[in-house]
């Protein structure tokens, strides 16, 4: 029932080429009929044509076979055109429907799911619908027909041959189910470690740097060995399974046909049977052979196809169906005060992040959060910038709760700058304008005039379509941090937050980029989490969070805990 339930959602996907798809299989209905007659037709041609020495009906005949086989390669290339178009068709759209429903996941659902099963998904298991709609039911649809075309001529020549051939089939069915019902399993498997082994690399990569510094190369590598055996044996055990039951109906025709032949040169002898009878029966399991090959494995690919087809749509089913509330809003003319009321929040690994927090940003306020690895600071950022939802609570933005804030308009308003921003491959250009596509040059250059970014750039050979590599290898850290800067602040945001922005910069770069932060946070509500004591320079209040509580939340001219400890670091 479920399966079914799968293939007439896939199904569905078809509809706008439901003409096309239709037309094709209607091709390939035709073409199983040409393929069917032909033995007849060589039939007709020795016994009515040869074996009485009429060659003008020989002739005749010859040329009907060759009409049928030209009639057979068209009807194979439009129909396979048809059918691979409308497939193409389908598969683009159920891959842009996973890929916007990986967009609208809520970061809970990244921190449960690896990079690598994902893209998997996106590659791997579109590759085998595309293959499915296109291939296996063209092959399944002309196995189904050309077998009952077969059998009915055949029934009409020789009803105890034709037994041979119905038993034939029907073996060859069974063993086609079992290695289907063998094999699926271990496909399955294969599919989820090829996902696994994708993860571990796309991780290795990105993570090149730490993994050299670390010089834990051969860790990762023994890890990877490890993935990578099981499934090479894994795949071992899909090729064992694949030769055995490949090789058998092989050899079931093999058998069948020499039977057959010994009957059938009995029957001739005893003037029951033709000549042309027996050649075309020998044809046709001949013709079948190729197609009862290919049920088997349609079977099989059936079963693949659909589980395929079941992990799109768990992305698809999973994604909330809209980023925004029914009743989201728009909010004008924000000031950016930040509120926070009663906030609780639960790791997906069952950790509380944060505890009960209340607090207030007033507009334009600057605040610098710290504490101690793991105390929740982070998280505090990354929910008023909306990646996680309260478990209990709300985040309130000049008294709206930011879930009743359409997602266009949050963006504008609040602008998150990471601990690492992301470089992509493209142009400096391209990435400052990564929020605002349509951002003019003028725009860009203004934003990275504000980050302090715009003399770097210019010195370049090609200024701003500079192509920066993946990743920004070609940048420093603080280039790469300002680049992330002016990113945020090109739809002029009212709320700026920054997650630890000096911790990977150098003693004098992290100077510097806190000298230009007094001007490029200017006028903004700015929340800042770092541990490093020269980010206090910068900001109106100090908030020191552990284990998700806020233990200490004071002025910082008048609070003398953190004015004692900025003056210990100092001191340092």
């Amino acid at each position: 029932m479920r399966t079914m339930k799968q293939l007439g959602r896939l199904l569905t996907y078809l509809r706008t080429h439901a003409i096309h798809f239709s037309l094709g299989l209607l091709i390939v209905v035709l073409m199983a009929y040409t393929s069917g007659i032909i033995p007849i037709l060589i039939k007709n041609a020795i016994d009515k044509g040869i074996s009485t020495g009429n060659y003008s009906i020989a002739i005749y005949y010859s040329l009907l076979i060759l009409l049928f086989g030209v009639l057979n390669g068209m009807f194979s290339f439009s129909g396979r055109y048809l059918l691979i178009k409308s497939a193409q068709y389908a598969v683009y759209h159920l891959r842009m429907d996973t890929f916007r429903a990986i967009q609208r996941q809520e970061m809970e659902f990244f921190d449960k799911t690896f990079s690598g099963q994902l893209i998997s998904r996106i590659t791997n298991d579109t590759e085998r619908i595309t293959r499915f709609l296109s291939f296996r039911i063209r092959m399944f649809v002309y196995s189904i027909f050309l077998i009952g075309i077969s059998l009915y001529y055949m029934f009409g020549m020789n009803i105890l041959l034709t037994g041979i051939a119905l038993g034939t089939i029907a073996i060859v069915v069974a063993l086609n189910a079992s290695y289907a019902i063998k094999v699926r399993p271990i496909y399955d498997r294969i599919r989820h470690q090829t996902g696994t082994i994708a993860s571990i690399a796309t991780q290795s990569i990105a993570g090149v740097k730490t993994i050299k510094s670390l010089s834990v190369e051969e860790n990762i590598k023994d890890k990877f060995s490890k993935e990578n055996n099981y499934l090479y044996s894994l795949n071992i055990d899909a090729t064992k399974i694949t030769a055995l039951y490949g090789n058998a109906p092989f050899l079931v025709l093999g058998i069948a046909m020499s039977v057959m032949f010994y009957y059938g040169g009995m029957a001739i002898m005893g003037n029951t049977l033709t000549v042309g009878e027996l050649v075309a029966f020998l044809t046709y399991m001949l013709t079948l052979m190729w197609p009862l090959r290919a049920l088997g494995f349609t079977i099989g690919d059936i079963q693949r196809s659909l589980a395929a087809a079941s992990r799109l749509f768990e992305v698809i089913d999973s994604a909330p169906e809209s980023i925004d509330s029914p009743d989201a809003i728009e909010l004008m003319n924000p000031k950016g005060k930040i509120e926070f009321k009663n906030v609780w929040l639960k790791y997906h690994t069952g950790k509380m992040a944060l505890r009960g927090l209340n607090f207030k940003i007033n507009a334009e306020e600057r605040i610098l959060i710290t504490g101690p690895p793991g105390s929740g600071k982070s998280t505090i950022l990354k929910l008023i910038a909306r990646f996680y939802k309260p478990e209990r609570g709300k985040v309130l933005i000049d008294g709206i709760d930011i879930r009743k804030i359409k997602s266009k308009n949050f963006r504008k308003i609040v602008a998150y700058v990471p601990q690492e921003p992301f470089i992509f491959n493209r142009s400096i250009r391209e990435n400052i304008a990564l929020a605002k596509p349509d951002a003019s040059l003028e725009e860009i250059i203004k934003a990275a005039k504000t980050a302090k970014i715009h003399d770097f750039i210019s010195s370049l050979p090609q200024g701003y379509e500079t192509v920066v590599g993946e990743k920004g290898v070609t940048l420093s850290g603080g280039e790469r941090q300002r680049i992330g800067i002016a990113r945020a602040l090109l739809s002029e945001p009212k709320i700026i937050l920054l997650d630890d922005p000096v911790s990977n910069l150098d003693a004098h770069t992290e100077s510097s980029l806190v000298e230009d932060l007094r001007d490029i946070l200017r006028g903004k509500t700015a929340v800042i989490v770092s541990q490093r004591l020269s980010l206090a320079k910068l900001v109106d209040r100090v908030m020191v969070v552990k284990d998700g509580r806020i233990i200490e939340d004071e002025n910082i001219k008048e609070g003398k805990m953190y004015r004692d400890m900025l003056w210990a670091g100092e001191g340092k």
